[in-house]
């Protein structure tokens, strides 16, 4: 998984990005600059995350000290609201409280980099589509190759509903309609590999007389 370095106030607890950010990176937390332009120089993380508005602070000091001492680090820099528009940053990344994780999950995938093949995400999930790896909420598991494309599918169009034709003609490469019992019980098994209550879908959920649409 790709290595996350964020930087935040001890005293973050309940507002820290830690726990979410844990659902799909290697995390690493300290809570002064200079800890983490070391563990930046030894660690070498994908992205650095400083929580500026945690620490009270602009940041902008910590961010132009680890860009002279690592200058090919991505850098997300978070502050508190509202924007100023005269503001600078010598971060790659500037963004302002409030804002959805799913924001900030986006700006770090804008600057990840893996070798393990082609990575898609969407919400609190990512597929590796070479290795048909998933890793979701409950957790990182190997997928079959079609729940695999059947979850690719669903990733790469949330909030759009996808008619059971257009699937099983993606997945399994037939417009015929007769039977259909194979699409609901891989349905139910990706359901299985990604809903705490999968008789209760969050995210896969079925549209009547139409399919089915992924949420999050």
């Amino acid at each position: 998984m790709p290595t996350v370095l964020l930087l935040e106030s001890a005293r973050a607890n309940g507002s820290s990005f830690a726990p979410q950010l844990k659902k799909r990176y290697d995390v690493l937390v300290t809570n002064t600059g200079k800890i983490a332009v070391s563990l930046a120089k030894e660690q070498k993380p994908d992205v650095f995350v400083l929580d500026a508005a945690s620490m009270r602070t602009s940041g902008d000091r910590i961010c132009q000290t680890l860009r002279s001492e690592v200058d090919t680090l991505p850098i997300i820099h978070i502050k508190q609201g509202p924007p100023i528009e005269e503001d600078e940053s010598v971060a790659n990344s500037l963004l302002y409280l409030p804002f959805t994780y799913r924001k900030l999950w986006n700006q770090i995938e804008r600057y990840v980099q893996s070798d393990q093949g082609d990575i898609i995400s969407a919400g609190p999930f990512r597929l590796n589509i070479q290795k048909s790896i998933l890793t979701a909420p409950g957790g990182e598991q190997k997928l079959t190759p079609k729940l695999a494309k059947l979850m690719e599918i669903f990733m790469r169009r949330p909030d759009q509903v996808i008619d059971r034709r257009t699937l099983m003609n993606e997945v399994w490469q037939t417009d015929y309609m007769g039977d259909t019992r194979t699409l609901d019980v891989h349905i139910r098994w990706i359901r299985q590999a990604i809903e705490t209550n999968p008789t209760k879908p969050n995210y896969i959920r079925t549209v009547r007389g139409k399919g089915y649409v992924l949420k999050y």
